[in-house]
């Protein structure tokens, strides 16, 4: 019994304690701005955090629950809401009220402001590298087609070119100037820590830009997708991306989701563009008379053999009469104005656990240039998972699908300006029953050049001998219609990061994190041409019909594996981080191209099959591997020290040499922390200095360098099919090393009112890379794939400054910002053998560029003549000879017509004449101190081009050049060194005026110290060929004694002219300050919004590219150089002047 009795009060105790342990609790949630909370949640938490019960409140913000233990906590939260905490106790009604988060009280916070830099997230202050960040914010409703067209202007030492205005044609980026010959000259490309691959570059010809262009790789990411755009420059802040470092790098942060209430934003913007004004060209009849004068003013050929019939306007010839007599404006009619609609819409939001964002935006434009048009789809997902507050797992998804559809040649800006102005666009045919002309319509095509000289007839269904290089020029209104290029590519990047806290969870704590990613990039470029035969006068099967297709396939897998450590140190001012990582990637490449013509019957599918033309495969695989270490340590955040080390393992080196190495240190003393500077406090908020050194290096852009490849290619032996060794393995090949040193001054004054950063630095290359070396053919090849030629030192300065809002007034207030960059390229040495190959022969022809590397100079220097005017006179009247009865020469308005006369200050007659400038005008030969120089005769020697060579004596109306030597010889060794393609100085500046919700932004950009050779100058005024000419060829030299500094219309169709070689002449300066853009926007007050249901409302309209100045003659001096190559104009599309409106909206 008593035992019954026991037992019996065990279990009325242990119900009486779970009876206790499981009560039930109940609750209201609610807010003071919005009332009952629904659907916030309620949870039960353990001393250790971890979850017991759950529960969310209805409609009205009630809950009830039955907790576990007394002893817990509640932990009440919601989207948008502080979080509260609340212990339980014996409570068992709670009336939670919880808090904006937006809503803070009074109290004092100090926020360190932390980036992320050599893989390692620390203060802002202890940044010891050279960087610079642009935050995307503030260039929100501006309308850029790419991210570089955002930094334009913006980063210091970072000097941006658009290679053309032609949709998606991309930009040309150089960071502190060109470190590299063969190897590609632009920064690498990072988005969220991941490298954007520029495929495009595999195929781009360094040595042949005339009308390069490349795929835009900066299309994969739209403008609107990125919260900041980091630009890394010296090698301490590169060496953590070793040799992908060597030219900068841009790291690109896109956005991503928040706790908060989910946040629609839609924006919708639209772009009018046009093209400016280029350069005035002769209309119809001024053609006429100065392509006469061509072919006349060698008084070589006869009246019969010179005839065009095209510019003869001859009445009975009426299938050339009705289609030649016109003054059409090719440019006008190649030309239109384009437009731009973007639409963008990205969901944000997320809870406790998970943050996510989702975006698309859309972009259709249509070119300045008729047919062109661009669409483009780009979609991102981001989804951050917190799993525990130990484990977080991250994922991003980003797809790009671009469509451009563009001209079969990209130069029809260039064709334009070079038709014959006279020429029809549309076929004009005689009807002989009425008596008069009728447009039929049609394109008008001009039929195959004559094969001999001489009036053609008029039913011959030819065009003059001469003008072949006309009918190849072709009509193109019809090109640009008729013809097609059409790119397409996608693009596809999923990533996924898993990050695990093994040690600490808090900043008080000694923390291990461990961070492993794995990242793909999968893309697909396509491309298919058409030229139908009706833009030729071919017949059908010589080459006509023409079709094309080239498809590329590239497929990059990464992996990278992370641990950093930040132990907790007891002595507080003592902060110290330790990085390790591994990088593994591998890609693979193929490439196909089919290359078809004669297909007719409207059949444009280049996979029909035609007459093969030309096709090939390729395939490609590369492996990387690298391993990198960093370590930051600060004392006080006073002290700073960074040391990186990242080993590079490339499969494009043989052995032994596979590995590069490439360390990067950095320091930085924040002088402004010191005890003696402290009465200099409420001046000077923050000076800092900031010295760095490190290498970065550069690999060959080939595959398999090491090995002997070897090809069929038709070689025969004894009649039968032998192999034959292509090429000479490299087994010696060195990475390119690019050592720098920095040193950076960080001064802020008036509590960071005025920031200012400025930095010297100096980068030298050595084992420089260059591709195609010549070699003695005794070895049985003419060149090397690769080889290691010389060095090279860029040198410069850099300085930015801005600062927060001055001059305020009420509502008003306003923010300045500029950066200026200095940048001094030289060849400091290179393998006198690789100099001989390297500088070419020069060939002596008109509009010949020399490509010449020249140690003491930099590369992509241009070389060229002094150009010192034309030839008043021809030789006999050049006044000088010693038998005075050759001299009397007198014009029909009674002037001395013969040069010498013009340098007889003392004589009674000619004396009242004296122009020296005048007397030198003849074409004969001056000693050093300006003497005439006579022959055995007393006759003048007589100035030469090329003796001995092309032996052409110059006459009157011909271009005067240097003689540098003064032997009356005009040669090579009268070439001189003209001028740097690269600027000296480059920046840029902008004002921010903010007046309540009210914001007008402004930006300007400059070059200075660039030279361009101003070909499309050249072309339009060389008068040499039957391309169509400026309306500066109208003061060109006409008779003997005229001054002018245009020289005579002469046809190399028919004799030698040398008027146009590559001269200062054509050598412009290529400075300019552009008014960049300036955007005016309106941003609705919150609280008018809400009573609509809307977060946020903005209107804008801006103008871009409206207003430049600058002396170059061309139509836009932005232009760049490429490899050895100088920096050239040649009638590229320029860029657009645009305006832009636009609306954001937030739900």
């Amino acid at each position: 019994m008593n035992k019954f009795k026991f037992l019996l009060t065990l279990a009325l105790c242990f119900c009486c304690s779970l009876s206790y342990a499981q009560k039930r609790i109940s609750g209201r949630v609610w807010s003071k701005v919005d009332g009952p909370i629904v659907m916030a949640y309620v949870v039960e938490q353990d001393k250790n955090n971890r979850n017991i019960t759950a529960a969310q409140t209805d409609a009205n913000g009630n809950f009830s629950m039955v907790i576990k233990n007394p002893a817990n906590k509640l932990r009440v939260s919601y989207i948008g809401y502080q979080t509260k905490i609340i212990p339980i106790g014996a409570q068992t009604r709670f009336n939670v009220e919880l808090i904006d988060k937006n809503t803070f009280k009074d109290a004092e916070v100090t926020v360190t402001r932390k980036t992320r830099s050599n893989g390692l997230v620390i203060p802002e202050r202890e940044i010891s590298t050279a960087q610079q960040t642009l935050d995307m914010d503030q260039m929100e409703g501006l309308s850029f087609e790419t991210a570089a067209d955002a930094l334009q202007g913006q980063i210091a030492g970072l000097d941006i070119v658009a290679n053309s205005g032609n949709l998606g044609s991309g930009s040309s980026m150089r960071l502190r100037g060109v470190a590299s010959i063969n190897g590609s000259q632009e920064p690498l490309i990072v988005v969220n820590g991941n490298i954007l691959e520029d495929y495009s570059s595999d195929d781009l010809d360094l040595e042949n830009m005339e009308n390069e262009e490349q795929f835009a790789t900066l299309l994969q990411v739209a403008p609107e997708d990125i919260q900041s755009i980091k630009v890394l420059k010296d090698a301490a802040a590169t060496a953590i991306w070793g040799s992908r470092g060597s030219n900068g790098v841009i790291e690109i942060t896109t956005r991503r989701g928040a706790r908060g209430k989910t946040a629609v934003n839609f924006s919708y913007r639209f772009s009018g563009a046009w093209q400016p004004e280029g350069m005035k060209m002769l209309n119809g009849d001024g053609y006429t008379m100065m392509l006469k004068e061509a072919y006349h003013n060698p008084r070589i050929l006869s009246e019969e053999e010179s005839s065009i019939v095209e510019i003869m306007y001859l009445d009975d010839y009426k299938a050339y009469f009705g289609n030649y007599n016109k003054n059409t404006d090719w440019v006008k009619e190649v030309t239109q104005f384009g437009q731009t609609h973007n639409y963008g819409l990205s969901v944000s939001g997320g809870g406790e656990k998970a943050q996510f964002r989702i975006s698309g935006t859309y972009d259709h434009e249509t070119g300045t240039i008729i047919k062109q048009s661009l669409d483009r789809l780009t979609t991102r997902l981001a989804l951050d998972y917190y799993v525990s507050d130990r484990i977080k797992f991250s994922s991003d998804f980003a797809l790009t699908y671009t469509k451009n559809n563009k001209n079969y040649y990209s130069d029809i800006l260039g064709r334009a300006y070079n038709a014959m102005p006279n020429m029809a666009v549309t076929r004009q045919e005689y009807d002989y029953q009425n008596g008069m002309y009728y447009d039929t319509g049609e394109y008008y095509i001009m039929p195959p050049a004559a094969g001999s000289r001489g009036k053609i007839d008029p039913n011959s269904g030819l065009s003059s001998y001469f003008l072949s290089d006309m009918v190849n020029n072709g009509n193109p209104v019809a090109i640009a219609n008729e013809s097609w290029n059409h790119q397409s590519s996608y693009t596809i990047q999923p990533g996924f990061q898993l990050e695990y806290k093994f040690l600490g969870k808090n900043s008080d704590e000694t923390s291990l994190n461990y961070r492993g990613e794995v990242y793909m990039n999968a893309y697909t470029n396509t491309e298919e041409a058409f030229f139908p035969g009706s833009l030729t006068s071919l017949q059908w099967n010589n080459g006509t019909y023409k079709t094309s297709s080239y498809e590329t396939k590239n497929l990059s897998f990464n992996t990278r594996h992370q641990l950093t450590f930040h132990p907790h140190i007891a002595n507080e001012n003592h902060d110290v981080q330790v990085l390790a990582r591994f990088d593994m990637g591998t890609s693979s490449s193929t490439q196909q191209y089919l290359g078809s013509s004669g297909i007719t019957g409207g059949i444009t599918d280049p996979t029909v099959p035609g007459y093969l033309e030309n096709t090939w495969t390729g395939t490609g695989k590369g492996h990387t591997m690298s391993g990198t270490m960093s370590i930051h340590y600060a004392f006080s955040s006073k002290y700073i020290f960074d040391f990186t080390l990242r080993a590079d393992g490339s499969t494009r080196f043989g052995s032994g040499k596979k590995w590069g190495f490439f360390p990067g240190i950095s320091g930085r003393w924040n002088i402004s922390d010191e005890k003696f500077f402290k009465p200099l406090k409420k001046v000077v908020s923050m000076l800092s200095f900031a010295p760095g050194w490190g290498i970065n290096g550069n690999a060959p852009g080939s595959e398999g360098l090491m090995y002997n490849k070897y090809n069929t290619n038709g070689t025969k032996y004894a009649g039968q099919q032998v192999m034959i060794p292509t090429n000479l393995k490299l087994t010696e090949i060195r990475w390119e090393k690019l050592k720098s040193w920095n040193i950076g001054v960080n001064l802020n004054l008036f509590e960071d009112l005025l920031q200012f950063n400025l930095n010297v630095y100096n980068r030298k290359t050595s084992d420089l890379l260059n591709s195609g070396v010549r070699i003695p053919s005794t070895t049985g090849f003419s060149t090397l794939a690769w080889a290691n030629v010389g060095d090279m030192e860029n040198k410069g300065w850099e300085l930015y400054a801005n600062t927060r809002p001055i001059l305020k007034f009420g509502k008003f207030h306003m923010v300045l910002r500029g950066n200026i960059a200095q940048n001094i390229n030289t060849i400091t040495n290179m393998d006198a053998s690789v100099l001989a190959a390297n500088n070419e022969d020069y060939t002596y022809a008109n509009g010949a560029i020399m490509k010449r590397v020249q140690i003491g100079n930099a590369l992509g220097g241009i070389y060229g003549f002094r150009y010192l005017g034309v030839y008043a006179f021809d030789y006999d009247h050049n006044g000088y000879f010693l038998n005075e009865d050759k001299n009397t020469y007198w014009d029909a308005e009674g002037n001395p017509n013969a040069a010498g006369l013009y340098n007889r200050p003392d004589d009674p007659l000619y004396g009242k004449f004296y122009d020296p400038a005048k007397a030198k005008l003849a074409p004969i030969v001056f000693d050093a101190q300006g003497n005439v120089v006579y022959d055995k005769n007393g006759n003048p020697l007589p100035m030469y081009f090329n003796y001995g060579g092309k032996n052409y004596q110059f006459q009157g109306g011909d271009a005067i050049y240097d003689d540098i030597n003064h032997d009356g010889n005009i040669d090579e060794l009268d070439i001189v060194y003209l001028g740097s393609s690269n600027p000296k100085i480059n920046g840029g500046f902008g004002v921010d005026f903010v007046y309540g919700q009210w914001q007008l932004k402004t930006s300007f950009n400059f070059r200075i110290g660039n030279k361009i050779i101003n070909m499309a100058r050249l072309n339009a005024e060389s008068m040499v060929s039957n391309k169509n000419q400026s309306a500066a060829v109208s003061h060109r030299w006409r008779k003997n004694g005229q001054v002018t500094q245009i020289p005579r219309a002469m046809s190399s169709n028919v004799t030698a002219t040398y008027n146009s070689l590559i001269s200062d002449r054509y050598v412009e300066p290529g400075d300019f300050l552009r008014f960049q853009y300036f955007q005016l926007s309106y941003s609705v007050k919150a609280e008018k919004l809400k009573k609509i249901g809307l977060r946020s409302l903005r209107f804008y309209a801006s103008g871009n590219n409206l207003i430049f100045w600058s002396k170059y003659s061309g139509t836009d001096p932005e232009k760049s150089q490429s490899g050895m190559n100088p920096c050239v104009d040649y009638s590229q599309t320029p860029r657009s002047r645009s305006f832009t409106f636009g609306i954001n909206l937030g739900f």
